[in-house]
């Protein structure tokens, strides 16, 4: 009986272990829409829920995914300027100015102060005109 109350004990406390060295679950999305007309602009809307005890803003956002199924960006992502906490955050800048038409596909990774990975997104479509 014992046995199995401290199976259970060591148990729980690795799921507690692996969801704290996580420190972060991440939601990515965009607005207005996924269809994207030229000369309109757009942002990413990333949600951040935060289970470590870092500082308010310390994630950093890179960015990463594909054209029409080829990657567009480097294999080592494109940072997205600034640091990001707990919550949502508006992801602006963006915009289709014509001429790069196509499906796109975009995912972030979050990494913390110390450059640990915190999360990986979700997967996020979006087509140019």
């Amino acid at each position: 009986m014992k046995f199995k109350i401290l199976a259970a004990a060591s148990l729980l406390m690795c799921v507690f272990a692996s969801r704290d060295a996580e420190a972060a679950d991440c939601t990515l999305g965009i607005t207005p829409a996924s269809y994207i007309p030229v000369g309109q602009t757009f942002s990413f809307v990333l949600y951040i829920t935060d289970f470590g005890p870092l500082p308010p803003y310390g994630y950093s956002v890179v960015f990463y995914g594909s054209k029409d199924g080829v990657a567009d960006i480097p294999s080592t992502g494109w940072a997205y300027p600034g640091t990001y906490g707990q919550g949502q955050s508006t992801l602006s800048g963006f915009g289709n100015p014509g001429g790069i038409s196509g499906n796109y596909t975009r995912f972030v990774v979050l990494y913390d102060p110390n450059g640990q990975v915190a999360c990986v997104s979700n997967t996020i479509s979006a087509t140019l005109q």
